[in-house]
């Protein structure tokens, strides 16, 4: 088993090895590499202790990010993290050690970690260590705890989600004694902060989720119990577009607007993200009409990102065909391509303009919305001088 790895990481244990230490690519960046598939980043271990690290990169700009758990980030092109082979203690709160010592066998590093797939090194050569079976997971397309899962997820719960995760995000399905794990301690995740779950949730439900969703929603239920994850749920949410804000409409698409605004503020989602989902769910039985009038309404109200978005949502729930999804973005594209007015801001007359021809008060509110209506539906061109002429 070989990999190949990026000069800039070669490099980088290559000086780790001069200074008479042992040094490995680790984790993921592995995993990836064996599936084919590019790695986000790189990671390396080191039987260097973290003031050993410190010193052999000593002309390297450093990052002391993590140097308790013994994580230095080095600048070698890009940053680059260097942990120290470590055992971690015992577990105090299922989710951190309580303390952390270091070792100088990488074997005993391997061991602690969460699933095969991620317990693999690689030396400089690319030539893969791999204690647990975790190429021939890859092969069958598994995720399976190191070691006995019910001790991994006890240790740290939010394993439990990450499980979810990486089957969703690769494909995979869990293992059937990390599966049975999985259900019968979900109850631990009521320990995790709800920012970290939510991390996870966003890269499993921008993944193939169905299966996962669905064979697992008492899972879900722990930190989300309104929603209804039915097989169909579970279908649309991983066949739709690749857009947390649409897939977690989905999700919620069984309660009102309310709810849905309070669950994802419970899980501490931006404002942002929370104010567009509950947009969608609040319109999920709005009529979307592919007319160039109905288009621009559309527009006038939503604005062109979540315009879009709600038709894209809409297609993905079902409320309307792949072929009128296309129509509707088609026109929508135009309009904002053909500069055409669509709301108040692209009228071509203002507040000053009628105040200027003696309409005061909130009769110049009222007559730019009655102009808005009459350009939209053709009734009058979008230029000043008609437009001034019709208030007239």
């Amino acid at each position: 088993m070989r990999i190949t790895i990026p000069e800039n990481i070669i490099s980088v244990m290559r000086l780790l090895e001069e200074g008479g230490f042992e040094a490995y690519a680790v984790g993921g960046c592995v995993r990836d590499s064996l599936l084919g598939r590019k790695p986000y980043d790189w990671d390396v271990c080191t039987s260097a202790l973290p003031e050993e690290t410190l010193e052999v990169f000593g002309s390297f700009r450093t990052i002391p990010t993590g140097i308790k758990h013994g994580t230095i980030t080095v600048i070698a092109d890009s940053p680059v993290e260097i942990t120290t082979f470590r055992i971690d203690g015992e577990y105090l709160d299922n989710r951190r050690p309580s303390e952390v010592s270091f070792t100088r066998t990488l074997a005993d590093d391997l061991c602690r970690r969460d699933f095969t797939v991620n317990a693999m090194a690689a030396d400089k050569s690319g030539n893969v260590t791999d204690l647990y079976g975790g190429k021939e997971d890859l092969q069958r397309k598994i995720i399976r705890c190191v070691g006995c899962a019910k001790k991994r997820f006890d240790e740290d719960a939010l394993r439990i989600m990450r499980a979810l995760r990486f089957a969703a995000t690769l494909g995979f399905s869990l293992e059937e004694s990390t599966a049975k794990a999985v259900l019968e301690q979900k109850e631990l995740l009521k320990n995790i902060a709800v920012e970290r779950i939510r991390v996870e949730t966003d890269k499993l439900l921008l993944g193939n989720c169905e299966d996962i969703l669905f064979d697992y929603r008492e899972v879900f239920g722990v930190f989300v119990p309104e929603a209804e994850i039915t097989r169909e749920t579970a279908r649309k949410i991983s066949a739709a577009e690749r857009e947390i804000e649409i897939r977690l409409a989905l999700l919620l698409l069984n309660l009102t607007a309310e709810n849905a605004k309070a669950v994802l503020q419970r899980l501490r989602y931006s404002n942002s993200v929370t104010n567009t989902v509950v947009g969608l769910v609040e319109n999920k039985d709005t009529v979307i009409e592919k007319t160039s009038p109905a288009v621009k309404r559309l527009l006038n109200v939503f604005g062109e990102e979540n315009a879009k978005r709600l038709v894209r949502f809409k297609k993905s729930n079902g409320s309307i065909t792949t072929e009128t999804e296309r129509e509707i973005l088609y026109n929508i594209s135009r309009v904002i391509d053909n500069n055409e007015c669509y709301s108040l801001a692209t009228l071509a007359v203002n507040g000053s303009d009628l105040s200027a021809i003696g309409i005061k008060g909130k009769k110049i509110g009222e007559m730019l919305n009655s102009l808005l209506e009459e350009v939209i539906d053709g009734k009058v061109k979008n230029v000043k001088e008609e437009l001034i002429e019709k208030v007239k």
